[in-house]
Protein backbone atom coordinates (compact mmCIF):
# COMPACT_ATOMS: atom_id res chain seq x y z
CA UNK A 1 0.00 0.00 0.00
CA UNK A 2 1.46 3.58 -1.23
CA UNK A 3 1.23 6.66 1.36
CA UNK A 4 -1.34 8.19 -0.61
CA UNK A 5 -3.34 5.26 -0.42
CA UNK A 6 -2.98 5.05 3.20
CA UNK A 7 -3.31 8.85 3.44
CA UNK A 8 -6.59 7.90 1.65
CA UNK A 9 -8.08 5.40 3.56
CA UNK A 10 -6.95 7.56 6.63
CA UNK A 11 -9.03 10.36 5.06
CA UNK A 12 -12.01 8.01 4.40
CA UNK A 13 -12.59 6.26 7.50
CA UNK A 14 -11.77 9.68 9.57
CA UNK A 15 -14.60 11.08 7.26
CA UNK A 16 -17.05 8.43 8.19
CA UNK A 17 -16.42 8.72 11.52
CA UNK A 18 -16.82 12.66 11.31
CA UNK A 19 -20.08 12.30 9.44
CA UNK A 20 -21.50 9.58 11.97
CA UNK A 21 -20.60 11.51 14.82
CA UNK A 22 -22.37 14.69 13.43
CA UNK A 23 -25.47 12.85 12.09
CA UNK A 24 -26.08 10.27 14.62
CA UNK A 25 -27.14 12.16 17.53
CA UNK A 26 -28.35 15.26 15.54
CA UNK A 27 -31.13 12.28 14.84
CA UNK A 28 -31.38 10.44 17.84
CA UNK A 29 -31.78 14.00 19.41
CA UNK A 30 -34.75 14.89 17.00
CA UNK A 31 -36.00 10.76 17.26
CA UNK A 32 -36.27 11.35 21.10
CA UNK A 33 -38.28 14.80 20.79
CA UNK A 34 -40.69 14.00 18.14
CA UNK A 35 -41.30 10.62 20.08
CA UNK A 36 -42.11 12.60 23.55
CA UNK A 37 -44.15 15.45 21.91
CA UNK A 38 -45.76 13.75 18.99
CA UNK A 39 -45.48 9.82 19.81
CA UNK A 40 -45.04 7.00 17.65
CA UNK A 41 -46.19 8.69 14.11
CA UNK A 42 -43.89 11.14 14.94
CA UNK A 43 -40.99 9.27 15.53
CA UNK A 44 -41.80 7.28 12.70
CA UNK A 45 -41.57 10.27 9.98
CA UNK A 46 -38.15 11.72 11.11
CA UNK A 47 -36.74 8.03 10.84
CA UNK A 48 -38.55 7.61 7.12
CA UNK A 49 -36.58 11.18 6.02
CA UNK A 50 -33.39 11.12 8.75
CA UNK A 51 -32.54 7.61 7.59
CA UNK A 52 -32.01 8.93 3.97
CA UNK A 53 -30.42 11.83 4.86
CA UNK A 54 -27.86 9.91 7.23
CA UNK A 55 -27.20 7.31 4.25
CA UNK A 56 -26.95 10.63 1.61
CA UNK A 57 -24.18 12.34 4.16
CA UNK A 58 -22.16 9.06 3.93
CA UNK A 59 -22.34 9.10 0.42
CA UNK A 60 -20.95 12.26 0.34
CA UNK A 61 -18.29 10.94 2.54
CA UNK A 62 -17.38 8.06 0.20
CA UNK A 63 -16.74 9.75 -2.71
CA UNK A 64 -12.92 10.67 -1.72
CA UNK A 65 -12.37 6.83 -1.27
CA UNK A 66 -13.80 5.62 -4.35
CA UNK A 67 -9.91 4.69 -5.33
CA UNK A 68 -8.91 2.94 -2.35
CA UNK A 69 -12.43 1.15 -1.05
CA UNK A 70 -13.63 -1.03 -3.67
CA UNK A 71 -17.22 -1.49 -2.49
CA UNK A 72 -17.16 2.59 -2.95
CA UNK A 73 -16.22 1.99 -6.91
CA UNK A 74 -19.21 3.10 -8.56
CA UNK A 75 -22.48 4.89 -7.21
CA UNK A 76 -24.56 1.90 -7.02
CA UNK A 77 -21.62 0.35 -4.84
CA UNK A 78 -21.32 2.96 -2.95
CA UNK A 79 -25.09 3.22 -2.09
CA UNK A 80 -24.51 -0.38 -0.85
CA UNK A 81 -21.70 0.32 1.47
CA UNK A 82 -23.57 3.37 2.88
CA UNK A 83 -26.87 1.50 3.42
CA UNK A 84 -24.87 -1.11 4.84
CA UNK A 85 -22.25 1.09 7.03
CA UNK A 86 -25.77 2.61 8.43
CA UNK A 87 -27.57 -0.63 9.10
CA UNK A 88 -24.56 -2.22 11.29
CA UNK A 89 -23.95 0.62 12.76
CA UNK A 90 -27.47 1.01 14.07
CA UNK A 91 -27.26 -2.80 14.82
CA UNK A 92 -24.58 -2.36 16.74
CA UNK A 93 -25.78 0.50 19.07
CA UNK A 94 -29.05 -1.92 19.10
CA UNK A 95 -27.00 -4.43 20.66
CA UNK A 96 -24.86 -1.92 23.05
CA UNK A 97 -28.13 -0.41 24.46
CA UNK A 98 -29.16 -4.26 25.07
CA UNK A 99 -25.66 -5.04 26.31
CA UNK A 100 -26.36 -1.81 29.10
CA UNK A 101 -29.94 -2.83 29.88
CA UNK A 102 -28.87 -6.50 30.50
CA UNK A 103 -26.50 -5.39 33.17
CA UNK A 104 -22.90 -6.29 30.68
CA UNK A 105 -20.28 -4.20 32.24
CA UNK A 106 -19.39 -1.51 29.43
CA UNK A 107 -16.62 -0.08 31.24
CA UNK A 108 -16.91 3.96 32.01
CA UNK A 109 -19.23 6.14 31.11
CA UNK A 110 -16.78 7.67 28.16
CA UNK A 111 -16.71 3.84 27.00
CA UNK A 112 -20.34 3.33 27.23
CA UNK A 113 -21.03 6.47 25.32
CA UNK A 114 -18.50 5.54 22.30
CA UNK A 115 -20.67 2.36 22.26
CA UNK A 116 -23.62 3.19 22.27
CA UNK A 117 -23.80 6.68 21.59
CA UNK A 118 -26.19 9.31 22.51
CA UNK A 119 -28.86 6.76 23.39
CA UNK A 120 -26.80 6.22 26.48
CA UNK A 121 -26.58 9.82 27.30
CA UNK A 122 -30.05 11.09 26.73
CA UNK A 123 -32.31 7.77 27.93
CA UNK A 124 -30.51 4.87 29.30
CA UNK A 125 -27.61 6.51 31.87
CA UNK A 126 -29.87 9.73 33.74
CA UNK A 127 -32.84 6.68 33.76
CA UNK A 128 -30.14 3.94 35.20
CA UNK A 129 -28.53 6.71 37.66
CA UNK A 130 -32.41 7.45 38.86
CA UNK A 131 -33.05 3.66 39.75
CA UNK A 132 -29.55 3.46 41.60
CA UNK A 133 -30.31 6.60 43.38
CA UNK A 134 -34.06 5.38 44.50
CA UNK A 135 -32.59 1.93 45.30
CA UNK A 136 -30.10 3.71 47.32
CA UNK A 137 -32.53 5.24 49.26
CA UNK A 138 -34.60 2.69 50.07
CA UNK A 139 -31.78 0.81 51.24
CA UNK A 140 -30.98 3.63 53.69
CA UNK A 141 -34.60 4.27 54.77
CA UNK A 142 -34.64 0.10 55.77
CA UNK A 143 -31.51 0.37 57.71
CA UNK A 144 -32.82 3.88 59.55
CA UNK A 145 -36.13 3.27 60.09
CA UNK A 146 -36.14 6.98 62.09
CA UNK A 147 -35.72 8.62 58.89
Amino acid sequence: MTSDRRALTALHLFLVWATMAAAVPVLALVLFASGRSGGAGAMGLVLALGAPLVVCALLVAAIPARTVVPRCGSARQRLGWAVSVFALGTLGVAAGVNAYVDHVDLGSVGTRIALVGVTYGTVIGPTHAQRHRHAADFTRYREHAEL
